[in-house]
């Protein structure tokens, strides 16, 4: 074997890998693990070996035509054997959103699709033109159909019994639709223009997935807003910073250059297991399942036992940097006590009590009461607080 027979057989590998990576990179908030996404892709492999023996049947049996299989019968087959892996993923505690639905589907994908690439170059002699073909579309379609089930999967976990089938079947139903498609279109004898809508479709589908992960992170950050807060020891300053994950370059570098690589990675984890700890808040709230609950509310507890670990390697006078990153532009304390003072003047109105300002009396007797030289001090404070000075 030459090297140019290699070369095939090496694209056909490196590029897939490489999109999934930068698809898995896509997870800010890195909800998805790496053990996960590589069980997705194994199952891929196992289920190309299952689906070659199931169409091998079919066409043996004389139960379809060549044509009828790459048509019609291995869209419904390989798209159900690759989705079996994010059935049981998808019951995981640590599987969140459909963000990891998308991710660890698309892995299922491309762990099929490699593998289907292999049988193909080994079948006939195809140069490398060819392979970059199959890899910027029949890989780009096994990932992408593969991931819209996890999505729709994803999407299914907060929803009751007859929610998650229709979930299901809708993300199996529109996966076997995509990938019909496009074994359709290319099931013909026009080489040229096929391979040029071949490599559309793969492209575009891949697009739509990674404009589905930035949507769900979109969402993810929503929640972070709503749930990130003191009832998880997490102050209004390292809130504010969680928010700002996707700059995290603008939070590091300042830290790397102060204080040194390992306090950055430190502070990095830190900040990534607080937004997993918002995030998961949200989860529980949704899930209707118990049981899914109780598994839920036990990874939180570890997510918290992570950070109080962290916290105390990245120290108090860090944390304290952390928390002026990205300070507050006004305090809410004195908006809500002006709040409540109106409120209590207003029932007091309505009860009929006796008008009693405090505020105002005192504004009053200040102004009837002439100052006195030497009584007031009118030098300026050096060293006003800050609203994180306030902060626990």
């Amino acid at each position: 074997m030459d090297i140019m027979s290699i070369i095939p057989y090496i694209i056909a590998t490196l590029i897939p890998l490489v999109v999934l990576y930068v698809i898995f990179s896509l997870d800010l908030y890195q909800m998805g693990t790496f053990r996960n996404v590589l069980v997705a892709f194994l199952w891929g492999i196992a289920a190309f070996f299952l689906a070659r023996e199931l169409n091998g049947y079919l066409y043996s049996a004389q139960i379809f035509t060549r044509s009828e299989i790459v048509r019609y019968a291995a869209p419904v087959g390989e798209e159900v054997l690759k989705a079996l892996v994010l059935i049981y993923l998808v019951r995981r505690a640590n599987f969140t959103y459909f963000v990891d639905g998308a991710i660890y589907g698309f892995a299922a994908g491309m762990g099929f699709a490699i593998f289907e690439n292999y049988e193909y170059i080994g079948a006939s002699t195809v140069g490398i033109g060819t392979a970059i073909a199959r890899v910027i579309s029949v890989n780009l379609i096994h990932a992408s159909a593969t991931a819209l089930v996890g999505i729709s999967l994803g999407k299914s976990r907060f929803s009751r019994v007859w929610g998650q089938l229709g979930y299901t079947l809708g993300g199996l139903l529109l996966a076997m639709f995509v990938h019909g498609l496009f074994n359709n279109i290319t099931d013909r004898e026009i080489p040229g223009p096929i391979l040029v809508y071949s490599a559309v479709i793969g492209i575009a589908a891949t697009g739509i997935i990674a404009f589905m992960i930035f949507r769900g992170l979109a969402e993810q950050r929503q929640w972070i807003e709503e749930k990130l807060g003191m009832s998880d020891r997490v102050t209004g300053g390292e809130a504010r910073v969680v928010q700002k994950l996707a700059d995290l370059g603008e939070v590091l570098g300042p830290l790397r250059k102060q204080f040194g690589d390992e306090k950055a990675a430190h502070v990095e984890e830190f900040l990534l297991l607080q937004a997993r700890l918002g995030i998961k808040r949200k989860t529980l709230e949704k899930l209707p399942d118990e049981k899914m609950r109780t598994a839920v509310e036990k990874e939180m507890t570890e997510i918290r036992e992570k950070m109080e670990e962290k916290r105390r390697k990245v120290g108090s006078y860090v944390m304290l940097v952390v928390r002026n990153i990205f300070p507050g532009e006004s305090s809410p304390l004195w908006g809500m006590l002006e709040s409540r003072i109106q409120q209590r003047i207003d029932e007091r109105k309505a009860e009929g009590s006796p008008k009693v300002n405090l505020f105002a009396n005192l504004s009053q007797r200040i102004a009837a009461t002439p100052a006195k030289p030497g009584l007031v001090d009118n030098r300026p404070v050096e060293h006003p607080l800050s609203e994180t000075d306030t902060e626990g």
